[in-house]
């Protein structure tokens, strides 16, 4: 959800996939692997964090993309 961040925050984003067999979730950042896991956090966040982030869930019969959340640090 949207609100307001302040400089030195911390940010959870939360991604949740319901597959059989379960996916792998792995964190973009402009399309730039970042982290992966169901739960990408961001400690002391500063204006380099800003951006737009996707995460991706991969499965042996595809992946899929979340939208986008665009994060103003």
């Amino acid at each position: 959800p949207s609100g307001e961040i302040v400089e030195g925050d911390s940010v959870f984003l939360i991604c949740s996939s319901d597959s059989n067999p379960p996916a792998e979730i792995s964190w973009l950042k402009a399309g730039m692997f970042v982290g992966s896991g169901r739960i990408y956090s961001i400690s002391n966040i500063s204006s380099d964090h800003s951006g737009e982030y996707k995460c991706k869930s991969i499965n042996e019969y595809g992946a899929n993309d979340s939208d986008a959340v665009t994060l103003n640090a």
